[in-house]
């Protein structure tokens, strides 16, 4: 009887073990961490962004490694006497929405930037801008939308569009009224390249990675002679997370990824 007793207690415990490791076998598979169109910045969102620009031979912060579970602490950044404006506004609001109907953000910087975007849940487009050449405002829309941002932002997706606008215009050249053509080209070359967690001065976030390189050409002709002409390279790694509706780190390198500024969202 004890014999019968001890197997029938053998039988059940293997029994129990073989069940549990049949319920625990298969692990839940988590999706991959995305920002989107819904996350991102609306109508009267204000962004204050603290900039620490490096000294060239810094080295205390590091870009870090690609791909997911990554970790970034830059929870160090000093303060700045340097903060930068966001701006989220009703471009209905605007005296130039007339020129800009089909925008439903209008963002400004203190930088002097003046942008016009149209919102949907797949991306956001730069329709329109508001400029200062040599004095003067000059405002029209763009002869082909620039895709600024692109949803979902998952680890892996990537952006690459262009955008162009010719703007008439009215300046004086050497004392004298002239007509005058500003034009300007918009590139945006794009990639989640990693996610993870984030430290700031302002707490933790789980967060995608954007790596972006942002180019603009812009051309002044005056009589059919080009008078002025720049190129205007940008290399970014901009930190979001959903937690936030902007960015929670931006950091500015050179082309070869050497750091230059690391900006930290204050609020």
């Amino acid at each position: 009887m004890k014999q019968t007793l001890f197997l029938i207690a053998i039988a059940i415990l293997l029994f129990s073990c073989e069940k549990e490791k049949i319920t625990n076998s298969v692990p839940t598979p988590q999706p991959p961490y995305s920002y989107l169109s819904s996350d991102f910045a609306g109508i009267n969102d204000n962004f204050y962004i603290n900039v620490y620009t490096l000294f060239p031979d810094d080295s205390a912060f590091s870009l870090g490694k690609t791909g997911s579970e990554q970790k970034w602490d830059y929870s160090t950044i000093p303060l700045s006497s340097t903060v930068d404006t966001i701006n989220f506004l009703d471009p209905s609001n605007s005296p130039d929405y007339y020129l800009f109907t089909n925008s439903n953000i209008n963002l400004k910087k203190n930088d002097g930037s003046n942008l016009f975007l149209s919102k949907s849940s797949e991306k956001i487009d730069l329709v329109g801008v508001v400029l200062n050449v040599y004095g003067i405002d000059v405002k029209d829309t763009l002869d082909n939308p620039l895709t600024k941002y692109k949803f979902p932002m998952t680890l892996g997706s990537t952006l690459i569009d262009s955008g162009s606008i010719t703007i008439d215009t009215q300046m004086v050249y050497f004392g004298f009224p002239v007509s005058a053509t500003i034009n300007i080209n918009y590139r945006i070359n794009s990639i989640i390249d990693a996610s993870g967690t984030v430290k700031t001065p302002t707490g933790t976030y789980a967060c995608v990675r954007d790596k972006r390189i942002e180019y603009t050409d812009m051309n002044v002709n005056v009589l059919g002679m080009s008078v002025y002409s720049t190129t205007d390279t940008l290399y970014q790694y901009n930190y979001w997370t959903k937690a936030k509706k902007w960015n929670v780190i931006e950091i500015t390198t050179d082309q070869k990824d050497k750091i230059k500024s690391i900006g930290y969202l204050l609020n």
